[in-house]
């Protein structure tokens, strides 16, 4: 397929620079019809730079728009969900009477996925491909610049991990909109965000070989990224009341949208490395709602977005797998029950303000144990930790580093031991008021988070550890909000 050069990008920009924003006025162009492929660049490169400029005075536009404006900022922070100290209900009465701009809110408003049910949390990628690329159009629309595309922030690479400079420069004219004081302490002064905040970012959930759960082993890549980096970055970013941390107020700091893009992106990279999509109806099958250029309804269905190259765009630049991924072909031939090394809890264990160790029962006695491990180890298969059936009826305040057989200490092990195994990242954790009236309701369904392992247990193996049932300990990041803790239904460290 055709890649425009940056001169004929910016003549097609030039010539749909005269577009008129006017709502119900805006042509979108067919790029894809057209045989083009519009790129996503690196907001650190000069073309993602550029886009960045563009999508600051759009911003800033929205912002100037009346609230109640489909186009406006306002409405498309709804969509992700309504603030959380004003109900849906209240919202729609406040800023509407009776007119389509009121029943496309009704429609669209409070739909992020998953953060209301977990299980559906395999539409979580695809829905917000959606939200992305609807508000992406609505950018070009407001700017009349045809070229635009969305900038995605790059804090895989550990050298672009602080908060673009452009993101925390109020006084800038041209950068004030993109400016938001409820920010973690350090982040708005330009230090990395996982050195000021609580959570790793790893890639991890690359290193999955399914998509989805499949119940017995590995969460899934979807599950897994959800939770880092995606989680990782809102709570790194934002605190848990207001701003990235807080689903209700996401959507309002505009790094939300080059975050998404660049959870796009590894997305994109882990289909372009073999892995593949859900096939069934069920998921292809999904249509949701956003709102075009003219400010109208925009429908889509998940089977149409799946692959970007039919979209009509791609990305400078694709992520690698890291090292000691599940190679996508052993998939199919998962036969995690059959190679458990330990697994099952006696019942719901409570996760509260203080570390939470948990020793794993043994599948097929004790004695075999450290055998089956090693023989596991020897033949080359991966490992996970799966925690499942995690229930919280209210955000915590904190996240749990999850550990395997730490050694005693006179501190509980942190994310640099040799012990650690990855983060529950805890953003979204219940469901938002206004979907379910004033007080927040649990999930109806628990979550599950993997984490491949394969490394770690090895290196124990060759320690002389894991000779019996190990322990998993869970340690909060920090100071556990009053209330109802977090259980956990079990916890598994199986091989495939």
């Amino acid at each position: 397929m055709y890649v425009p050069s940056r001169r004929g990008v910016l003549r097609t920009g030039m010539i749909g620079a005269g577009v008129l924003a006017m709502r119900g006025q805006v042509s979108y162009p067919r790029w894809a019809e057209a045989n083009f492929t519009l790129l996503r660049h690196d907001v650190a490169s000069p073309q993602g730079a550029e886009m960045l400029r563009i999508f600051a005075d759009a911003v800033g536009k929205m912002m100037a728009l009346p609230e109640g404006d489909p186009r406006g900022w306002v409405f498309q922070w709804h969509i992700h969900a309504v603030r959380d100290d004003r109900s849906k209900a209240s919202e729609l009465a406040r800023l509407y009477s009776s007119d389509p701009d009121r029943r496309l809110a009704e429609v669209v408003w409070d739909t992020c996925e998953a953060h209301f049910d977990p299980l559906r949390i395999n539409l979580f990628l695809p829905w917000h491909r959606m939200h992305l690329m609807s508000f992406e159009r609505l950018v070009r629309g407001v700017t009349g610049t045809t070229h635009f595309t969305m900038p995605y922030w790059n804090y895989t690479d550990r050298d672009r991990r602080a908060l673009p400079l452009q993101f925390r420069s109020p006084d800038d004219p041209l950068w004030k909109p993109l400016f938001r004081s409820d920010r973690n302490p350090g982040v708005n002064d330009g230090r990395p965000i996982d050195q000021v905040g609580e959570a790793p970012l790893g890639l991890n959930a690359m290193m999955s070989p399914v998509y989805a759960d499949t119940f017995d082993g590995d969460a899934g890549f979807c599950a897994n990224l959800d939770n880092a980096p995606h989680s990782a970055i809102h709570i790194d970013v934002g605190t848990r009341e207001r701003g990235m941390g807080a689903v209700s107020w996401a959507a309002n700091d505009p790094i939300f949208w080059l975050h998404h893009c660049n959870i796009d992106r590894i997305w994109a990279s882990w289909n372009r490395a073999g892995g593949g999509n859900p096939s069934d109806d069920s998921y292809l099958g999904q249509v949701f709602t956003f709102v075009d250029e003219a400010g109208k309804p925009l429908r889509r269905r998940v089977g149409d977005v799946v692959d970007t190259a039919l979209l009509g765009y791609g990305y400078d630049r694709y992520l690698e797998r890291p090292s000691g991924s599940v190679p996508f072909h052993s998939a199919s031939q998962l036969r995690f029950a059959q190679h458990a090394g330990s697994r099952e809890l006696s019942g719901p264990v409570s996760l509260g303000g203080e570390p939470t160790t948990v020793r794993l029962g043994a599948d097929g006695g004790s004695g075999r144990y450290f055998g089956r491990l090693r023989a596991a180890s020897a033949a080359g298969r991966p490992f996970y930790l799966r925690v499942a059936g995690v229930r919280i009826t209210r955000q915590p305040g904190v996240s749990y580093e999850v550990h395997l057989d730490p050694m005693p200490l006179a501190s509980p092990p942190n994310r640099t031991s040799p012990s650690y195994a990855g983060t529950i990242n805890v953003f979204g954790a219940v469901i938002h008021g206004s979907r379910s009236g004033p007080e927040p309701a649990p999930y109806t369904h628990p979550r599950s988070y993997s984490f491949v392992i394969t490394d770690l247990v090895r290196d124990l193996l060759q320690a002389g550890r894991l000779t019996q049932p190990p322990n998993v300990t869970l340690v909060p990041t920090g100071r556990l909000r009053p209330g109802p803790a977090p259980t956990v239904d079990n916890i598994s460290l199986v091989s495939s």
